[in-house]
């Protein structure tokens, strides 16, 4: 049986055949000049050789990734725009409906006779809360957030027109303007509206506000009084009984007399008068406002946490 051996210094042989030193010749065109390559010096060279590769290889990779970075922000960035002209088309939008809307509530309130700047609510007071001021590069969103502050400020002042029914069910026994006076038969002033019922029947605040009187009044009888702020003053004459105070707060639909026969009066009903900067004007128009100042209204007091209470407003 013939058997063989492994020569295990073969590769190591091999690996110290090329590690050892080497002459190089050169010739300089003059004459033949001869370099010798240290082992030392040829492992300082490969080793050099070999930093520079590694270098190129992850200067290679970096820039591969710099790139594909490059194509993906690109990417992105026209992503974002898309969004952006996106939203701006969206505030734009936005904003025609609050113009729109604002337009509808302020052509309610003129047909009132009423300035809507005059309605607008501009209320100051509360926490003190800080804002980011508006970016002036932005007009879209400046735009709108002046907008829907105006709309806001409007439907707001709305509570402050007495649009509801002082009472619930009541007979319209003489209304506003010139007619014959009931005591003395001349053509007078009658500076309100007469509502007939029975002595004791439930009178109610027509918008929110504060009362000014609740006393004696002369050829009112029983009176109060109440300002609705924004000029705005409604009058409660010929009561039975008053139950609110003079600088009580009262809000829409409150409960705030009974009716009566006091005063210059020929029998039971409430005199209601409508005023503005002092001047009385028809309540008529104010008691018949349509649903969508109806609704204005209804959004406001929630908005400001007003309970509506008294007579419903829609039956006529």
């Amino acid at each position: 049986m013939t058997g063989f051996a492994l020569d295990n210094d073969a590769p190591r042989g091999k690996f110290r055949s090329l590690l050892k030193a080497r002459d190089i010749f050169f010739h300089d065109g003059n004459s033949l000049r001869r370099f010798r390559m240290s082992v030392p010096l040829q492992l300082s060279a490969a080793a050099a050789a070999l930093s520079a590769l590694c270098w190129s290889i992850f200067a290679t990779a970096q820039l591969a990734t710099v790139q594909m970075e490059s194509v993906q922000i690109s990417g992105n960035s026209a992503q974002v725009e898309q969004q952006v002209r996106a939203m701006r088309a969206e505030v734009a939008a936005i904003r025609q409906q609050v113009q729109a809307r604002y337009s509808f509530t302020a052509r309610e309130v003129r047909r009132l006779g009423l300035d809507p700047k005059r309605v607008a609510y501009n209320g100051k007071g509360g926490p003190y809360e800080t804002v980011q001021p508006l970016n002036a590069a932005d007009p879209n969103f400046k735009a709108l957030f002046t907008s829907w502050k105006s709309l806001d400020q409007l439907e707001q002042g709305t509570i402050s027109i007495p649009s509801l029914k002082p009472v619930a069910n009541a007979s319209f026994t003489s209304g506003f303007g010139n007619r014959a006076d009931p005591f003395q038969g001349r053509t007078a002033m009658h500076a309100g509206i007469d509502l007939a019922g029975p002595i004791g029947t439930p009178i109610y605040a027509t918008a929110d506000g504060v009362v000014a009187r609740s006393e004696w009044a002369g050829g009112y009888g029983n009176l109060v009084e109440i300002n609705h702020g924004k000029g705005i003053q409604t009058r409660y004459g010929h009561l039975s009984t008053s139950l609110v105070g003079a600088g009580q707060r009262v809000k829409r639909g409150d409960l705030i007399a009974r009716m009566g026969s006091t005063g210059r009066s020929t029998g039971s009903h409430l005199h209601y008068e409508v005023r503005i900067d002092g001047k009385p004007v028809n309540p008529v128009p104010f008691m018949q406002s349509n649903d969508y100042l109806q609704s204005v209204q209804a959004r406001a007091a929630i908005a400001t946490g007003t309970a509506l209470g008294g007579p419903s407003s829609a039956s006529k």
